[in-house]
C-alpha cells in the first residue's frame, strides 16, 4: 500500500515540483535560501497545496463513469459527451478533471455521474469548500468569505460564488425544511449541567428584490405627480427576524447556541 501511494507520487509534476523546492531551499545561495520564514511559509503553501489539488483531481476522477448509457432514477441516459475537461472549486483551490455526460432517450438537459457521485454542489463546488462558504457567509459578506480564502492562500471562490451558494442551498432546504428540521431536533441534546434556557428575538433591514422594484415604481410615480414623499427606513427592504436559543449553566457560562 505505502509502496502503491509512493508510486501515485513520483509520477505527479506537483510532487516534483515539492521536491525541488525543497532542496533549492536547503541549498546556499539560491533564491529559495535567502527566503524569510514568512516568504518560505507561502512559498510551501502554495507547492502544498498545488500537490493536495493534484491528489485531489486524480482521487475526484475515480467517481466518472464511462458506459454507452446508465440508468438514473429509473430513467436510462445516454453518452452524449466523453472526456470534457471540468474545473471545480475545492477547499484547496480549483481542481480539473475530464467526466463524462449523459443525455435521456428523449433529449433534454444532461448529467454528470462524477458529480452525482462526489456530491458537488451546484455543479461547481466540492462538499468540503460548500461547507466551508455556508459557515463564512454566516458570519460576513460575500466579499469578506472570498478574501479570507485569498489570504489563506486559496485560490477561489469569487465573491460572486460565495454569495450564489448560500441561495442555492436555501432553496433546497426550504423544500425539505420541516423534515430536516424535525430530524435535526432529533439529535439535539441538553446538557446536564444546564440551568438557563434564554430565547432572544432580533431583526435587520434585507434589501428585498420584489420591494425594491415596488419602491421604484412608487418614486417613479410620485416624480410625475411631482410629490415628494418622505420614508422612514432604506426603500424597498424588509425585516427578517432571528431567534437564538442559548443554553447556559447555573454562572452564566453560555454552553450551546442554536440560532
Amino acid at each position: 500500500m505505502t509502496q502503491d501511494i509512493l508510486s501515485t507520487l513520483s509520477g505527479l509534476a506537483s510532487f516534483a515540483k515539492l521536491q525541488e523546492f525543497l532542496m533549492a531551499r536547503s541549498q546556499e545561495g539560491s533564491p529559495e535560501a535567502t527566503l524569510t520564514f514568512e516568504a518560505f511559509a507561502v512559498a510551501l503553501g502554495h507547492a502544498v497545496r498545488g500537490l493536495e489539488n493534484e491528489l485531489k483531481a486524480a482521487d475526484l476522477s475515480r467517481y466518472d463513469l464511462d458506459a454507452d448509457a446508465v440508468i438514473v432514477g429509473g430513467t436510462e441516459w445516454h453518452q452524449c459527451l466523453c472526456g470534457q475537461p471540468k474545473t471545480y472549486q475545492s477547499a484547496s483551490g480549483p481542481i480539473t478533471v475530464r467526466r463524462n455526460l449523459y443525455r435521456p432517450a428523449g433529449g433534454g438537459k444532461s448529467i454528470c455521474p462524477l458529480e452525482l457521485r462526489a456530491g458537488i454542489i451546484a455543479g461547481l463546488y466540492t462538499p468540503v469548500l460548500a461547507r466551508q462558504v455556508s459557515y463564512m457567509m454566516g458570519q460576513m459578506t460575500s466579499e469578506e468569505t472570498s478574501k479570507l480564502f485569498n489570504e489563506l492562500g486559496v485560490s477561489g471562490p469569487s465573491s460572486s460564488s460565495c454569495d450564489r451558494l448560500p441561495k442555492l442551498l436555501s432553496t433546497v432546504w426550504e423544500d425539505n425544511r420541516k423534515a430536516w428540521e424535525e430530524a435535526l431536533r432529533q439529535h439535539e441534546e441538553v446538557p446536564a449541567e444546564a440551568s438557563v434556557v434564554a430565547v432572544s428575538l432580533d431583526g435587520v433591514m434585507v434589501p428585498d428584490k420584489d420591494g425594491q422594484r415596488e419602491a421604484k415604481a412608487t418614486r417613479e410615480a410620485a416624480k410625475e405627480q411631482g410629490v415628494c414623499k418622505q420614508r422612514s427606513g432604506p426603500a424597498g427592504s424588509r425585516d427578517v427576524g432571528c431567534g437564538p436559543v442559548t443554553l447556559s449553566d447555573e454562572e452564566a457560562k453560555r454552553l450551546s447556541t442554536v440560532r
